[in-house]
């Protein structure tokens, strides 16, 4: 049933726009304001300009009182005070009341709300009507960063910051700056009509969500300025992958706004200096570029990489494979990190050490928006050349970039072998594949021919594209066979690819970054088994499209094995090898450290791990035990490195919260207290719990699931038995007995969809299937997220594990607080509710 929309009529917003219904004096919540002047008008109601009684400017707005029926508009008022302390970014209420106003068939109701006046222009006039320059638009992003971290750290949401309720402020008289006049533009918020507590959202856009479609609008108008000069070119350039990656992970402008304000500020700065390769590589701040989107050049990220990442010798042999992995786990760092073009920023001998020849692509940036419209196979089928054609000019593209690096190179021909002769046939060949014109094929002096063809190819794809988005179909395409066509050139004639193979890292290539139906067309060039080249993919879990446009279904077994990052991380612990794991850890932090010119070490800053009861596990219990505070226990290197599940993002958010808590300068050489990184600890966790809420269907739902599990591991541990003297019962781990695949397919359609999305947001990791001790059969096992434990007061290790069969795993999907609080009287936890994580608050 469809719920109708409460609104204003027409025929009463232009009733409410005349001063035969509005009258010159109204007194509000006690005051007198005039209304001078009708201004605008909402699905709400109509805004006025006017004067209190102070002669001050103010904005009188009259919303209909049927859209208070439910709610109190004095709530909103008491939310609104809040905000007053913050007046430079929100028009605050000065009084708020109910109001009768007459009209031609009888009074009638509205509630008056009457907030301070903005002078200014709208986001979207001010757009229209101004030249936007980087400068603004670097403005804009800090101080939105402001306004959306004022909101969270109050716990509010504006609810609805669409670009009309955004003002750009004019600048104050009498203000000075560098000795001239000011005139800085302040960004504003205004009409908080819909200010809500955050848990109370009802729109179906999110603050952050509307933020990032405004930090798109604001590129896409500099975008269109013509002409542009170098500095706004690279501006340009600088920003794409972050707003990507904005795009890609929208809560990142919520949970870390500080990071999305400095990845702007320094891509600006970037964008002065014309040369990047002769500037020292160096961090400003240790817990710079956390996202790889946002690590602008190779050296950089090669000199942030941490060589003792565990899945990275799994994932850099010379066999295809599909990595997955929580969300931040590193995959596009990994990917990055094995590119030959990266790789050109390392020594020699770790070039000639390598086993592959890496070209890199990114589904997020390159492919996403050129393809999304494609959303039926109908669509996909009619334009299915040109939809591998562009795909392989991303490729080739690649190719001629990372060779023309090579071609700079002095040792281009000792130890590449890829002399002038090779680069002359090379040219020759993507000339002639791809259609070329004889006039395409003038070059300029001075510039070499895989710089030219790189120039030419981004030609065609602009003319692929356009033909794309035109209805139009290409007269010239390149086939299924040219990656293997050109691969096998490469191999033949260039030394240094006949023992590493040219292997194409495409990164992101899920299903909510590349349709169904394109993966189906692209399938036909990576699925294809070929001596001369080979594919890796990275994906989100159950992110890729197995079978084709020819109707063939790959193996995955013999095309392409899956290494999942969050399996590989968690295995370090289940097969006795966190050394592996803690070494990581403090690798990432150290490289981190030295980078940004810190004189302290992880081991100095952060220290070790050290309980006398023998383990964390232990330490909570006897805390418990004897009713003891529980405020330092979660700190140390290797308890950080246990609350990863392979998302090395939230390893570095930990340590970014440690350092911020614990006040850590460049000098600071001192461990940090243990009860300091235990608050930080329990605040990212919180955060991560709570960011499910926000996940779009299922977020109410999987927060419950976890919720419910997360409490039942805290009970058993704090009131089970023992499993042997002094070792409390540690689980975080769910096992199914199963026929291999059954319990899903068991499952209804939204059960099943449940399943997946607690798999796809890496709620749960799903580890590779054990042996059952019930006979021939497999067992399914998930591991809950291990940055949630600290939030619940629990183990990051198990000893134990849950085990249900699939009509039990079921009731936990469908029932989870019912499911584990009669699975906790198994553990012979009597009569302990499952209680709201909120209540539990030890620091």
């Amino acid at each position: 049933m469809t719920v109708q929309r409460i609104q204003i009529s027409d025929e009463m917003k232009e009733l409410l726009k005349s001063r035969k219904i509005v009258p010159r004096e109204i007194t509000v919540d006690g005051m007198v304001v005039c209304p001078l002047k009708y201004i605008d008008s909402g699905n709400k109601g109509v805004v006025w300009k006017g004067l209190n009684e102070d002669d001050r400017d103010v904005a009188i707005k009259f919303t209909i009182i049927e859209d208070y029926m439910d709610k109190s508009y004095k709530k909103e008022r008491q939310l609104a005070a809040k905000l007053k302390d913050y007046s430079n970014y929100f028009s605050t209420f000065d009084r708020a009341s109910i109001i009768k106003l007459d009209f031609p068939d009888g009074p009638k109701k509205f509630v008056c709300f009457v907030e301070s006046w903005v002078n200014g222009q709208t986001l979207a006039k001010y757009v229209a009507q101004q030249e936007v320059l980087p400068s603004f638009i670097v403005n804009y992003i800090e101080q939105m960063c402001n306004i959306l971290n004022i909101l969270s750290t109050l716990h509010l949401a504006h609810d609805d910051l669409h670009d009309n309720n955004v003002m750009i402020a004019d600048p104050l008289p009498g203000l000075i700056s560098g000795g001239q006049p000011d005139e800085e533009t302040l960004v504003r918020v205004i009409d908080m009509g819909s200010l809500k507590e955050i848990k109370d959202q009802k729109k179906d856009k999110k603050d952050f969500e509307l933020f990032i479609e405004q930090v798109i609008f604001l590129y896409n108008a500099l975008h269109r300025k013509q002409p542009k000069n170098i500095r706004e070119l690279r501006f340009l350039e600088s920003i794409k992958p972050l707003i990507f990656s904005m795009m890609e992970d929208p809560t990142i402008a919520l949970r870390n706004p500080a990071d999305v304000q400095k990845s702007f500020m320094l891509a600006w700065e970037r964008a002065q200096t014309p040369d990047e390769s002769s500037l020292p590589v160096k961090l400003g701040d240790p817990f710079d570029y956390i996202a790889a989107e946002h690590i602008y050049n190779d050296r950089l990220l090669i000199k942030l990489f941490a060589e003792s990442c565990p899945w990275l010798k799994k994932v850099s042999g010379p066999d295809p494979i599909l990595l997955t992995g929580p969300r931040g786990c590193g995959k596009s760092t990994v990917f990055r990190r094995l590119s030959l073009r990266a790789l050109l920023n390392k020594e020699a001998s770790d070039i000639t050490n390598t086993e592959i020849s890496g070209f890199y692509l990114s589904c997020s940036a390159d492919l996403r928006n050129r393809f999304a419209w494609v959303s039926t196979q109908e669509l996909a089928e009619q334009y299915r050349r040109e939809i591998i054609h562009y795909f392989n000019l991303l490729l080739c593209r690649e190719i001629a970039f990372t060779l023309y690096e090579v071609s700079k190179r002095e040792d281009r021909i000792i130890l590449f072998g890829f002399g002038t002769s090779e680069e002359d046939e090379l040219y020759s060949f993507i000339m002639g594949k791809i259609g070329a014109t004889e006039i395409e094929q003038s070059r300029l002096l001075g510039v070499s021919k895989m710089e030219h063809a790189v120039d030419i190819i981004d030609l065609h794809l602009d003319k692929t594209y356009t033909s794309l988005i035109s209805n139009k179909n290409l007269e010239v395409t390149t086939g299924e066979a040219f990656i293997d066509d050109i691969s096998r050139l490469l191999v033949k004639r260039i030394e240094f690819f006949h023992e590493r193979r040219p292997t194409f890292l495409i990164d992101d290539f899920s299903i909510h970054r590349i349709p169904e139906e394109v993966q189906k067309i692209l399938n036909l060039v990576i699925w294809g088994r070929q001596g001369t080249h080979v594919f890796k993919i990275s994906s989100e879990k159950y992110g890729t499209e197995r079978g084709d446009a020819i109707g063939a279904v790959s193996d995955p077994t013999r095309e392409m094995r899956e290494i999942d990052a969050g399996q590989v991380f968690l295995d370090l612990s289940d097969k006795g090898n966190m050394k592996l794991s803690y070494e990581f850890a403090k690798e990432l932090l150290a490289k981190r450290l030295e980078l940004a010119g810190y004189e302290g070490t992880p081991e100095e800053i952060i220290g070790k791990s050290t309980y006398v009861e023998g383990s964390l596990g232990k330490a909570l219990r006897t805390r418990y035990s004897t009713k003891k505070r529980v405020n330092d226990l979660y700190y140390g290197l290797e308890t950080i490195a246990d609350t990863c599940s392979g998302d090395i993002s939230v390893l570095l958010e930990v340590y970014r919260r440690i350092f911020a808590e614990g006040k850590i300068s460049k000098s600071t050489k001192t461990q940090i207290s243990p009860n300091i990184q235990h608050k930080a600890i329990k605040t990212v966790s919180r955060h991560r719990l709570n960011l499910i809420k926000s996940y779009p269907i299922y977020g109410s739902k999987m927060f419950d699931i976890v919720s419910a599990f997360g409490t039942m591991s805290r009970n058993i541990l704090q009131y089970g038995e023992y499993v042997r003297a002094e070792d409390p019962y540690q689980t975080t781990r769910i096992e199914v007995d199963q026929i291999p695949g059954k319990t899903a397919d068991e499952l209804d359609a939204e059960l099943s969809q449940l399943y997946r999305e607690l798999i796809r947001r890496s709620i749960f990791i799903e580890m590779e299937p054990g042996s059952s001790m019930h006979g021939n059969i497999l067992t399914l096992r998930w591991q809950l997220r291990r940055i949630f434990c600290p939030t619940f007061g629990t183990s990051l290790t198990k000893n134990v594990a849950i085990k249900w069969d699939p009509d039990g795993f079921k009731d936990f999907l469908l029932r989870p607080v019912e499911a584990c609080e009669k699975e906790q009287r198994k553990w012979k936890v009597l009569d302990m509710p499952l209680f709201d994580t909120q209540q539990n608050e030890e620091d």
